[in-house]
């Protein structure tokens, strides 16, 4: 039982950090019980909604049109950074584990749709522009596994869920019954707004709260619970109880830990209450030492703040909400200059907006069947792929293709071949660069066949097949018999090539480069793959 104990401790800890960026208190303001508000947010197992979510990067035009150092590439990316916009217009969840979405996102000028269907263990998503859906394998580690049981014990997860929905809500109950109300409350409990198209009158939860606000608020919080021993230890006891109240899961620990005797003593208790009390005094004097630094006034001003608007029904479900987050640093709180020279970016910003029906009612989603698992492409794959080999799953005139091939340039592929190496270039006396062939195959995701003196380059990229001979200067490039500068050769058993005439074969640009403050000296490879 003492494992549960530290297991608890560490669950205790995760609830704490998630809870405590809530920005509501526990006492009824206008009639409307916030605490009640929270603790239904939590307990939503079905739902109908439509969110987004927006973030932007706010520059100093000025610095940004005088940086000169800011290539026409950068600029692109950091206008498709400036707005990224993520929306969800239908979602529909019938329960943790089946739920469907239909959005779009937009990333600069580039926007596509997608969705995805979750069902059991299998995500199914299709992004438009692509020629087949992405399979999500789900499975993971079973809760089970997770709390270090045998998967023979005499236990459900559906039990699980059930007992764990039933700490979620005791726990969150004494934490959010913690909280502090935030400076700036307001209630209207008569407020007009729509969700769903549908006119409604709701109550109007709303509360902002400075940087500086927001982090008094989180050290209040702290040291309110720090404070309540008597209360933690309460919640504890309460915990243990719950757990030890189901029947299956009582006998699941018994197995596991091979005794019946579970509660823990009042000294073992006490130990792990000394112990999130110790290592809650220890977050809050990290934040006093925080507030020490020059560093803290940079963030902690008044143009840095979080918005919060809320809309609650006579039932005190959320209906809908507005959440705005401002992060803008001032620079000038610094006594030295020398973070003036930073990227022109003033700081950033992050919406999220959400409506909400048919709460905890009958939700239906669509099911992911075995034809569509077939002919999906398992998204952990992509991790092996080369980007070319990405870029051909997408339909070329799709604005998806556009965004990875022109954006992001995720076919770009280059070799770096050090001097400094074990295999590095060779220069002859005639002024012929060679490179160890295997090395920049490798890099460029071409394969070799090695059979006696005959050697096989196979380039998937470009569809070029290289047959050369050690000892002979001829190539056979894609059936055409040529002529390279310099012969094949092997050195400390690598074998080597004429790097011009290899670039020239594979369609790659080849230059040398310098890097690093030590200025190494490296021959690169580059091209373009689509």
């Amino acid at each position: 039982m003492l494992n549960g104990l530290k297991r608890f401790k560490r669950t205790y800890l995760v609830l704490l950090s998630a809870l405590v960026v809530i920005l509501a208190g526990c006492q009824a303001v206008a009639g409307i019980d916030l605490n009640k508000v929270l603790l239904n947010s939590l307990k939503v197992d079905s739902a109908e909604s439509k969110q987004s979510v927006q973030f932007k990067l706010l520059w100093d035009e000025q610095a940004l049109a005088e940086d000169e150092e800011l290539t026409e590439d950068s600029l692109a990316l950091l206008n498709m950074l400036s707005n990224i916009k993520l929306n969800f217009n239908e979602m529909k969840m019938k329960d943790d584990d089946h739920l469907s979405v239909e959005g779009d996102l937009t990333l600069g000028s580039r926007s596509f749709g997608f969705g995805m269907v979750v069902d059991g263990e299998v995500g199914l998503l299709t992004v438009e522009g692509a020629k087949k859906p992405f399979l999500i394998d789900l499975s993971g580690e079973s809760a089970l596994d997770l709390l270090g049981l045998d998967s023979s014990v005499p236990v459900t997860e559906q039990t699980l869920t059930e007992v764990g929905r039933e700490l979620f809500d005791y726990v969150g109950g004494y934490l959010i019954d913690k909280m502090p109300n935030p400076e700036s409350l307001s209630v209207d409990p008569l407020a007009k707004t729509t969700v769903n198209g549908e006119s409604l009158t709701l109550a109007h939860v709303s509360a902002k709260l400075t940087a500086e606000q927001a982090w008094k608020w989180i050290a209040d919080y702290i040291n309110a619970l720090q404070g309540d021993r008597e209360g933690l230890r309460s919640t504890l006891v309460g915990f243990i109880d719950i757990v030890l109240a189901n029947p299956s899961l009582k006998q699941a620990l018994i197995e596991s830990e091979g005794s019946e005797n579970l509660r823990p003593t009042d000294e073992e208790i006490d130990e792990v209450v000394d112990e999130v009390i110790e290592a809650l005094a220890s977050l809050s004097e990290s934040m006093k030492e925080a507030e020490d630094s020059e560093d803290f006034a940079v963030i902690m001003n008044k143009n840095s703040y979080v918005q919060a608007d809320l809309y609650v029904d006579s039932k005190l479900d959320i209906r809908k909400s507005n959440i705005d987050v401002q992060i803008k640093p001032d620079f000038s709180a610094l006594d030295s200059e020398e973070d003036e020279e930073l990227i022109p970016i003033e700081g950033l910003a992050l919406t999220i907006e959400s409506e909400m029906w048919n709460i905890n009612g009958d939700v239906e989603v669509n099911a992911v069947s075995s034809a569509q698992k077939n002919g999906a492409v398992s998204l952990e794959s992509l991790e092996d792929m080369q980007g070319y080999q990405v870029l051909r799953l997408f339909e070329p005139t799709s604005n998806i293709y556009g965004l990875l091939d022109k954006d992001l340039h995720i076919g770009h592929q280059e070799a770096y071949i050090s001097m400094y190496s074990s295999q590095p270039p060779v220069i002859t006396p005639s002024g012929i660069t060679l490179v160890p062939l295997r090395r920049v195959a490798s890099e460029l995701g071409a394969s070799l066949t090695l059979e006696s003196n005959r050697i096989k380059l196979t380039d998937d990229a470009t569809g070029t097949t290289i047959v050369l001979k050690k000892g002979s200067n001829q190539a056979t490039v894609n059936g055409k018999t040529v002529k390279w500068s310099f012969p094949t050769t092997t050195i400390d058993n690598t074998v080597y090539v004429p790097a011009r005439d290899l670039a020239k074969a594979l369609g790659a640009t080849l230059y040398w480069e310098t890097y690093g403050s030590d200025e190494k000296v490296y021959l690169e490879f580059a091209r373009e793959v689509h």
